[in-house]
């Protein structure tokens, strides 16, 4: 009988520990949210520079890749199939009186039905804001150079200001449309990387105690590569890569496994050794899922394999950053009041509630 990538695997010495820790974890609520389908209507008086933007949505690191759908569109202003759809409409206007005030009418129309809208400019980069600028709030302004669209800035303020809106689940953002997936999974990392070493510097401080420490030392291990092994499912369901855990992890457990398993048993030895101090165990925390996402993401990219010496060059530079984000997180505990000083909960940026139901996107091709 053919055995499984994780049986396989599991006979590598620490990889069987690792693995048992991946078998517990339930990915389902991620894997809705990032395939849930969602659709993004740019709409304007001129069409085909709608259709433009909606197309710079599908640029990214990997060019040949094919969502299974369109999630983003470029429309006429006047179109309402597509506006009555769509989960966020971006209303993309002109330097023109006339179509600016038509734009704010129907930027105002979606806000009174609970529809996300997102007001864009598109102007010369050394014209004044549009004088109704004031009136619309919150706008996009996508620089021209002569009349040609600068395509790089256009790209960098559309995806922030969509997930700004949190209308549609990042991870679903980053899977459909390739140009949010270099900010979705940098900032993911980063988010991850910070909790765990949150929680590294409140269980490190009952650590102190000798009594507990090696319990909570192993425990705190499991959390940590928990969250790692979620993160890491996460990159890949960001990039586009097959959604099915038990055939991707054991490809990622390849692309870090040496070096996952060297950190886990570093982190391992600070936590035995209280005397150490508390900061090392936060900046190791901190590395570790730090190089581990980075090493996830380039190969979720491009495929790339970073070697020891590359992987051992972003620990160490994620190092410094974690020793300063401890002494800084010591600092503001330092600050806090004694009573809110409570035990720390496990690190929660495991699961992405799924987003809410679509209303018919998946119907387009």
């Amino acid at each position: 009988m053919a055995r499984s990538p994780f049986s396989a695997l599991s006979s590598l010495g620490p990889f069987g520990a690792i693995l048992g820790v991946l078998r517990e974890i339930d990915v389902r609520p991620a894997r809705i949210a990032a395939e849930t389908p969602f659709l993004i209507a740019f709409v304007s008086r001129d069409a085909q520079f709608a259709e433009h933007l909606a197309a710079l949505m599908y640029r990214g690191d990997r060019p040949a890749d094919t969502p299974p759908y369109r999630a983003a569109i470029g429309a006429p202003i006047t179109d309402a199939a597509p506006i009555s759809r769509a989960n966020v409409v971006v209303i993309v206007a002109r330097d023109d009186p006339q179509l600016l005030d038509e734009a704010l009418r129907l930027k105002r129309a979606l806000e009174a039905s609970n529809t996300p809208a997102l007001m864009c400019f598109a102007q010369e980069r050394s014209a004044p804001p549009p004088a109704q600028s004031a009136a619309i709030g919150h706008a996009v302004t996508l620089p021209l150079d002569d009349g040609a669209l600068d395509e790089q800035t256009a790209i960098e303020r559309l995806t922030a200001a969509i997930r700004q809106l949190k209308a549609i689940d990042d991870l679903a953002l980053a899977r459909h449309l390739p140009a949010f997936r270099a900010p979705v999974v940098r900032a993911l990392i980063e988010d991850v990387a910070t909790a765990n070493a949150t929680y590294s510097l409140g269980s490190g401080l009952l650590q102190i105690n000798p009594a507990t420490g090696l319990p909570i030392a192993v425990a705190d291990t499991v959390i940590l590569t928990k969250n790692q092994a979620i993160m890491a499912y996460k990159i890949a369901l960001a990039m586009g890569l097959p959604p099915d855990f038990r055939h991707v992890m054991p490809q990622i457990a390849g692309v870090i496994g040496g070096g996952l398993i060297f950190r886990q048993v570093a982190r391992l030895a600070v936590g035995w050794l209280p005397g150490l101090g508390v900061a090392p165990k936060v900046a190791i925390a901190f590395a570790g899922t730090f190089a581990i996402g980075e090493a996830v993401y380039r190969w979720s990219r491009s495929g790339e394999r970073l070697t020891e010496d590359g992987l051992r060059a972003i620990y160490a530079l994620a190092v410094e950053r974690g020793k300063a984000l401890a002494a800084g997180l010591r600092q503001r505990r330092a600050t806090r009041p004694a009573q809110a000083r409570a035990k720390p909960n496990p690190p929660e940026p495991a699961m992405i509630a799924p987003p809410p139901s679509y209303n018919g996107a998946a119907q387009l091709h």
